[in-house]
């Protein structure tokens, strides 16, 4: 594609954006003659206009019929040349087709497609009549699936929020872009908005989805016609701009600062956000021959970006090179991360709980696991907040869940009735999809709820309470746990407990680190199982690595706890081998505990 041509489906795109809506803009005025209008007349009126294509007939006082140029050429060509005598008497009533279809104003491509295949085939292709308000029509169906297919280009080219040219768009059409720009004048703006996580969690989706559409407005108010303004997920956004010096590509980037700045109203609350912006020329990254170009630019910005953040945010941030850039490895996680769904090398491990009063394994926690070809093994802390980010979470979770049931399922077949732990995000539940999602999942598979327990973890907004709590109270009335994740971090709060109808108390592992070699840790944990215990929780302890740390665990009447003492996240089959023993036999967990034993008498 030529950079005319390029300019030319970039400004068909702004300017018509919904043209595949339905068939308006492709009709054509037409004239209306009466029935009894001679052949030759209409012939002659194709004739004195070549753009004619046809006519409509009044058939009747109230039913319009379409003649088309090419009805009117076959009869009167006919067979061996006689039909212009033939047909010199008649009149364009006696030449209307007997398949006879009216198509009205705000039909749908889709539907009009659909009518103009229904027909017999020697038919189908010939133009439909449309009746306007101002006027008979004539529709081509030929430009009915050419806007059909401009349609679905645009609709895979673009983000269906703000209408921006999305990811697959730029990893299709960027490089081409690149190839055809001089990098001396080529520049790329990774965009990030700040706070954004929090007027979510605040204020709702519908509030952040406001915010998104209305700063892609901005975005593409502060680049020029032949810049690129994409949607990466999220709250990302990429400027790809060409033809244009570095002086000029920083105050760009100042502009898209200042509009990010611009408090946007949502309802009758004014929201303040800001950007950080990094900003990367083409002329200063060296190419990589594994890479391509623009995955290079990307990388490189990206990394500046989060160098801005580091430093404190709402800022345009540079980077001078990329060797001992600290955000390397975040940056190219963030790239590597969209494939690593379809190449299958994002899987679930299950980590092994022991349940302190029988000494068993009765529940796993799932838990994601990442080997990437470049990256190796990636932990979840570091792609999860990713995938949150780029609005991969959401079909990342569905997908989980839907593998954790069927594992379950599988399991419980075999006698192996674990409950697998699933941890979720508050986002799920605001959403308002989270018990529909998991009931669906567990239906499908024809599991029980007692086979899966639900852990919320994060941060919870004050507005969504009352949401969540009916979305959890669903989720225990088909027989799910729900947990809490993370209780002791900043997000677990006395009054998110009292809230929400959770059975289960999860303490973070930072409570759980020192409380053998901690007289104060030990008590905080204490009052922690206490409280859960008043308010009818199971509490279980994350992180244990000591033996008499678990000795402890049991003294303080902790009810179960997980970590690498017990056994790390493992594949299926080997929980299987490890932990899946007949009750009457000692097995690892088992073994666990005696080994806890052994150390409280040692002590």
């Amino acid at each position: 594609m030529d950079r005319a041509s390029h300019l030319k489906d970039r400004r068909a795109n702004r300017r018509f954006p919904a043209m595949a809506a339905t068939i308006d803009r492709l009709g054509t005025d037409i004239p209306t003659v009466p029935a009894d209008t001679p052949v030759g007349t209409v012939d002659g009126m194709f004739r004195m206009d070549p753009a004619l294509r046809a006519v409509a007939v009044q058939d009747g006082p109230r039913q319009l019929v379409l003649l088309t140029r090419r009805l009117v050429e076959t009869h009167l060509s006919g067979r061996l040349g006689y039909g212009r005598a033939l047909n010199a008497r008649r009149t364009a009533g006696q030449l209307l087709p007997e398949y006879r279809v009216v198509c009205r104003p705000g039909m749908s491509l889709d539907e009009a497609a659909k009518i103009a295949l229904g027909r017999p085939e020697e038919v189908r292709y010939d133009d439909l009549l449309m009746l306007a308000s101002d006027g008979p029509k004539v529709v081509s169906v030929s430009e009915i699936f050419e806007a059909l297919a401009h349609s679905f280009r645009h609709a895979a080219w673009h983000d269906d929020l703000t209408g921006l040219p999305n990811r697959r768009w730029l990893d299709e059409e960027g490089p081409a872009v690149l190839a055809r720009s001089n990098p001396d004048r080529t520049a790329l703006l990774y965009i990030d908005l700040d706070h954004f996580k929090a007027v979510n969690d605040t204020h709702g989706h519908d509030a952040g989805n406001a915010v998104l559409v209305e700063f892609g407005r901005r975005l593409r108010e502060c680049l020029r016609i032949e810049d690129a303004a994409v949607r990466l997920g999220g709250d990302e956004f990429v400027a790809l701009l060409a033809d244009i010096d570095e002086a000029d590509a920083e105050k760009v980037a100042e502009r898209v600062l200042e509009a990010a700045q611009e408090p946007m109203v949502h309802g009758e609350h004014a929201l303040a956000l800001s950007a950080t912006i990094g900003l990367a020329m083409a002329r200063d990254i060296a190419w990589d021959e594994e890479l391509g170009p623009l995955d290079v630019l990307l990388r490189h910005a990206d990394g500046a970006m989060l160098t801005g953040k580091q430093l404190g945010k709402q800022r345009v941030q540079r980077l001078d090179g990329q060797a001992g850039n600290p955000f390397a490895r975040l940056a190219q996680i963030r790239r590597r991360f969209l494939g690593a769904l379809e190449d299958g090398t994002l899987t679930v491990r299950y980590e092994p709980i022991l349940d302190l009063a029988s000494h068993r394994c009765t529940s796993v926690q799932a838990v994601l696991h990442w080997d990437d070809p470049e990256l190796g093994s990636v932990e979840p802390h570091e792609f999860l907040p990713v995938a949150e980010r780029s609005g991969q979470l959401a079909p990342i979770a569905l997908r989980i869940l839907d593998e954790v049931c069927a594992q379950a399922a599988a399991w419980r077949r075999d006698g192996h009735a674990w409950r697998v732990g699933l941890r979720t995000v508050p986002t799920w539940l605001a959403g308002g999809q989270l018990a529909a999602d998991v009931k669906a999942a567990l239906a499908a598979h024809e599991l029980d709820g007692e086979g899966l327990r639900i852990d919320v973890g994060g941060r919870f907004a004050l507005s969504d309470m009352a949401h969540a709590k009916a979305q959890l109270a669903e989720l225990r009335d088909a027989g799910v746990d729900v947990g809490l994740d993370g209780y002791g971090s900043e997000h677990g709060t006395i009054a998110v407990l009292r809230a929400l109808p959770f059975t289960m108390l999860k303490v973070t592992s930072d409570l759980v680190a020192h409380i053998d070699s901690s007289h104060a840790d030990a008590a905080i944990f204490s009052g922690i199982v206490n409280t859960g215990h008043a308010l009818g929780l199971r509490v279980m302890a994350s992180g244990a690595t000591r033996a008499p740390q678990l000795r402890l665990l049991r003294e303080l009447g902790c009810d179960a706890v997980r970590g690498e003492l017990i056994g790390g996240p493992m594949s299926a089959e080997e929980l299987v081998r490890r932990f899946g023993s007949d009750p009457s036999e000692p097995g690892q967990a088992r073994q666990v505990c005696l080994a806890g034993e052994a150390a409280s008498n040692v002590s």
